[in-house]
């Protein structure tokens, strides 16, 4: 009973001690573009060409369905202040199991999720060189309104702001 309510009172300090969401004004839908790549697009490089092509400043990309045959990502290494980031390529068939991210001053930061047999899930932030290998079903959406763009904070964290 007592290291319960030591693991209740020291979850309750520190749910008292974290930041409070940074809620941004709202936005519109203001166009959605639905984009299929196919075998051996670049899935980051094709995304950024979308991006830019339809001058998408703010917005989301979605890929909802999708295959790669070589993919880098990278993901966190540490919990220390200053991230240390772990870049990994895969090659072979994975399936995406979903992967997406906010545009923010033109710049998508999307995470991709893989799975293969025997591995399960895993994956982080996409990197370029990323090969489709059957398709990739990709949603991007332009948004209207106040424009976000991202800064780094003190320990070099890239961190959504109003522009």
């Amino acid at each position: 009973m007592k290291l319960f309510l030591a693991v209740c009172v020291a979850a309750m300090t520190a749910s008292a001690q974290a930041p409070e969401p940074r809620l941004f004004p709202a936005t519109q839908v203001q166009e959605v573009y639905r984009v299929l790549l196919d075998r051996d697009a670049l899935l980051l490089e094709s995304i950024n060409g979308v991006i830019k092509q339809k001058d998408i400043r703010d917005g989301e990309v979605l890929v909802t369905a999708g295959s790669v045959q070589d993919c880098t990502y990278h993901y966190v290494g540490s919990i220390a202040a200053h991230p240390k980031n772990v870049f990994k390529t895969v090659k072979g068939g994975y399936e995406i199991l979903n992967a997406g991210g906010i545009i923010a001053d033109g710049e998508p930061h999307i995470h991709i999720t893989l799975s293969t047999e025997g591995k399960g899930g895993f994956g982080g932030h996409l990197e370029k060189g990323c090969r489709v290998l059957y398709l990739a079903e990709v949603t991007i959406l332009k948004y209207s309104g106040p424009a976000l763009t991202r800064k780094d904070n003190t320990n070099g964290v890239s961190l959504l702001q109003l522009k």
